[in-house]
């Protein structure tokens, strides 16, 4: 027997709900008159809110989890972004600079070109590390590291920090 329709969920992918979210953010724009990005942000978010309470009636998707997972990363990247700007401005600070930079390389488990570009670039934007190069086989990430003691350390923390939290936002 088949369900009524007031009953059934409707199936939703997340590039759907994200493209809804997005016209609803515009929508509230246009409808306060205010266009600032501050205004397309708070749009954006009280959208996500409106979609979100009646989150059973889309089905099953990844899109709200998604958007906790990418929100961790963004937090994650704060964190990383203020702890190694202290770290570089003590390093700099210092009457003699004794650190040991070193290239260390970082083996890859993500596979996508944007999991790999996302990755090199947040590492890029941390102060104390510089994404180099990636190797031919898009199996390795070469980053310079300002001060570096401990390369299988840094690797790790690299790998932990950034990459996990990146395949687990974008998978």
């Amino acid at each position: 027997m088949t369900q009524p329709a007031s009953n059934r969920a409707v199936k939703r992918s997340g590039l759907d709900l994200f493209a809804l979210n997005a016209l609803l953010a515009f929508a509230w724009v246009f409808v306060t008159g205010i266009f600032t990005a501050f205004n397309m942000i708070v749009g954006f978010a009280l959208a996500f809110a409106a979609l979100y309470v009646p989150r059973h009636i889309w089905g099953d998707t990844h899109y709200f989890r998604r958007a906790g997972q990418i929100l961790r990363l963004f937090g994650v990247f704060l964190y990383e972004l203020a702890v190694s700007g202290f770290a570089v401005a003590w390093l700099v600070f210092q009457p003699r600079m004794r650190f040991k930079s070193a290239i260390v390389d970082i083996p890859l488990d993500t596979e996508s070109e944007l999991e790999i570009m996302l990755f090199a670039n947040l590492i890029s934007l941390t102060p104390g590390t510089l994404s180099l190069d990636v190797s031919d086989d898009r199996r390795a990430l070469y980053v310079h590291v300002m001060d570096c003691s401990d390369a299988e350390s840094e690797r790790q923390d690299m790998k932990q920090t950034f990459e996990r939290n990146i395949r687990e936002a974008l998978s």
